[in-house]
């Protein structure tokens, strides 16, 4: 039975569910199709008892509005006030996508639409494989008011309850996994959207044929690519959909629960996973929200090996590193997007994955660890397993959980809870609330220029992703924090920067330009991938095949270009070779005297005028060095991240020595890679050990007096230092006062 204060729900300011947990920690529970309710009413002192704070729940609009205007939210009041009855808070997610039956039958036209004009919806319900996605079209209006009426609902009746902590407007942030929905959507709503969003752009239809080459009479006329994407068009349609449609749809739901949740509880909501290369992220991150996220399931694809142990896996795979690096990624990209830094590991993996009929390696102790203090490293101030048993559907069934179906114990289990019991007594507050400081060094991103790019084609796509995630790895392996920076941030904050990477900028537009030459100007350091400015905006070529304005920055003229097949850089592999061919070096002169870079699908020819040369190909220039004003700009004519990982180490080597000229330096401990958390006068110090054996170190704690590790471990202070011990591919927290 339910006590009748938390029966009814008595509200209190969302402040005080905040002072009870500065730290959430938790694991989700519930969604359509769950456990038992009566089971989770067993779990939850369970759950109390190994240190979580907090729960989740995913509530789904079909299961609770099953006949329009008839909304039973009684189930899952029934498991929010089960968790206040164990003192456990409440992050609670809707899952609007999930679109009840008769919403169909009454609006047929809300159904989003492939460009050949056929809907895209599939009316069995499920939550599996992607959460009801693409659902219902948010531009149709009778969809958009009924989903508006059912979250007000759910804020105004969830919201009396106490332990609510924050609303999820949207798990995984998307339209689906299915590729083919990139292609939507195209119903009568939505492009009637899309060209009022055109008109407040470009304000007349002269103007808009004028930037896009075309000669449309009327507004009605104007419509998106449907075959061929390489055109001008391509770039606003596809920035609509994925920054401007997106962006509305979660403004609008946060919206609705700020008008009826009484405690006024922050909002969140979470990508599956950041879209490298693109910066839509910083979109979402400000659409309404208080908080941002992202889901992590770093084993997925990593399946048992049947002689394998923990120990020999640590020893000769390369998958614990793996992980641990793209986490880092992940975490620095989404803390970048996020506002102020306040974002969760909104979804992390609790135990095998997949699930159901192919079964993945089930994560042990110190996977779990690793993840966790990773995240942590990575700035994240809430963490949220998914989830505390494991799943009971089909395609996910028996994965996922950190307990199984039946059973109270597994040392994955515990070990989470170990680390939950040591954060909420010792750093709950400066975890909570403590930031990463701002690094030296920022990736720039621009969303144009990514859009572009995807509609060249997957070769262009996946080599751009790669360098990107390979310059990451980089400076990760070589201690040197990074910041991924928005080029609609570059204006206000690029300055804060020492060095700022541009991966790949073969399409600039006019405002791009200036905003990286008056940061070079001013003093900052660029490092730029090839053709900074080759094709113009909207994808119109340069004459001279760079820009007057890239010219003048980089003291270069383009010479000439070529484009490398894998085997032409690697001739070896290319059996119609002779065995002895050697694989293509860019040799480094001047300031990188002494390299041999390893290029990737371009090879960017240059003729120098201000610039000096760094880098040569067979007589050619392909690297060049340029004082504009106060600051350096570098031209690097291949992408140098691509190799990174796989034996490309002369290329991290040339960030190291670039950075290093403009007063950027590693962040070690010995051979320990260092991370920071920061609140007032304490701090959280990740040391993190790349290797595959113990490293021991002692480590200067600056200006704090003491020292403990955060989960236990001994330590001795003395003369200003403490000495370390670290696994192998593992963590060690420090907490300095």
């Amino acid at each position: 039975m339910l006590g009748s204060a938390w029966a009814h729900g008595a509200a209190l300011p969302a402040a005080d569910s905040r002072q009870i947990a500065p730290f959430p920690y938790g694991t989700h529970v519930y969604r359509e199709p769950s456990l038992p309710l009566e089971q989770l009413r067993a779990d939850f002192p369970l759950l109390k008892r190994l240190g979580f704070t907090m729960i989740k729940i995913q509530e789904s609009w079909n299961y609770d509005e099953a006949k329009e205007g008839e909304i039973n939210l009684s189930r899952v009041a029934q498991v929010v006030a089960d968790a206040k009855q164990n003192n456990l808070l409440v992050y609670f997610g809707i899952t609007m996508e999930q679109a009840p039956a008769w919403l169909w039958r009454k609006y047929p036209d809300a159904a989003m639409r492939y460009e050949n004009n056929q809907p895209v919806i599939d009316p069995t319900q499920y939550l599996l494989p992607n959460d009801g996605k693409p659902g219902p079209c948010w531009h149709h209006p009778g969809a958009r008011e009924a989903a508006i009426r059912f979250i007000e609902a759910v804020g105004r009746e969830i919201g009396q309850y106490d332990n609510i902590l924050v609303w999820n407007v949207w798990q995984e942030i998307g339209f689906g996994f299915d590729a083919n929905v990139s292609r939507v959507c195209f119903c009568p709503h939505t492009l009637a959207a899309f060209r009022v969003w055109l008109r407040s752009k470009y304000g007349d239809l002269s103007y808009l044929n004028r930037i896009w080459r075309t000669a449309y009479a009327e507004w009605d006329e104007v419509d998106p690519p449907r075959v061929f994407l390489k055109v001008p068009s391509f770039l606003d349609w596809r920035y609509f959909m994925d920054n401007v449609y997106l962006a509305d749809a979660l403004r609008w739901k946060a919206e609705a629960f700020r008008r009826s949740d009484t405690g006024q509880r922050k909002i969140l909501a979470h990508t599956p996973t950041p879209h490298y290369g693109s910066s839509a992220d910083w979109r979402w991150a400000r659409a309404g929200l208080d908080i941002y996220g992202s889901s992590a399931y770093p084993a997925w694809g990593e399946y048992q090996d049947p002689a394998g142990t923990g120990e020999n896996r640590l020893q000769t795979s390369p998958a614990p590193y793996q992980q641990v690096l793209d986490n880092a990624l992940k975490w620095d990209y989404v803390r970048s997007a996020s506002i102020h830094g306040e974002f969760w590991t909104a979804e992390l993996q609790g135990g095998r994955a997949g699930g159901g009929v192919m079964p993945g390696r089930v994560p042990d102790a110190g996977d779990i660890r690793r993840w966790v203090l990773g995240a942590l490293a990575g700035g994240a101030r809430g963490i949220c397993f998914w989830n505390h048993r494991s799943e009971i559907f089909w395609d996910e069934a028996y994965g996922f959980g950190l307990l199984e179906l039946e059973g109270d114990r597994t040392e994955r289990a515990e070990e989470a809870g170990r680390i939950a019991r040591s954060i909420d007594a010792k750093a709950a507050d400066l975890l909570g609330h403590g930031s990463c400081p701002l690094a030296k060094t920022g990736i720039l991103l621009d969303e144009e220029t990514w859009n572009f790019i995807i509609a060249s084609g997957d070769t262009l796509r996946s080599h751009f992703i790669t360098h990107l995630r390979g310059i990451h790895r980089g400076l990760w392996q070589e201690a040197i924090p990074v910041d991924f920076l928005d080029s609609t941030e570059l204006a206000t904050r690029g300055g804060q920067y020492k060095a700022l990477i541009l991966p790949l900028p073969m399409y600039m537009s006019d405002e791009l330009m200036r905003g990286v030459s008056s940061y070079v100007q001013n003093g900052g350091t660029l490092i730029s991938g090839p053709f900074p400015g080759r094709f113009s905006h909207y994808g119109f070529a340069s004459p001279g095949e760079l820009p007057r304005a890239s010219c003048l920055l980089f003291g270069v003229e383009h010479k000439g270009v070529i484009t490398l097949s894998d085997r032409a850089a690697h001739p070896s592999q290319n059996s119609l070779k002779p065995k002895e061919a050697q694989p293509l070096k860019l040799i480094g002169v001047d300031e990188l005297s002494g390299m041999d870079v390893e290029p990737s699908l371009y090879l960017h020819y240059l003729t120098l005028t201000t610039a000096k040369a760094v880098l040569q190909q067979g007589g050619e220039i392909v690297g060049a060095r340029n004082g504009f004003g106060k600051g350096r700009a570098w031209l690097i004519g291949t992408l140098w991240g691509d190799s990174i990982g796989n034996g490309g180490e002369t290329n991290q080597k040339l960030m190291v020595t670039i950075l290093k000229e403009a007063g950027v330096e590693p962040e070690r401990a010995g051979h320990l890679i260092k991370r920071r958390r920061e609140l007032h006068n304490r701090a959280a110090w990740f040391l993190f050990n790349p290797m595959r054996e113990v490293v021991e170190e002692t480590v200067a704690l600056e200006n704090f007096k003491s020292a403990e590790d955060l989960l236990g471990s001994a330590l001795t202070v003395a003369n200003g230092s403490v000495h370390v011990r670290v696994e192998p591919l593992d963590f060690c927290c420090l907490l300095l006062s």
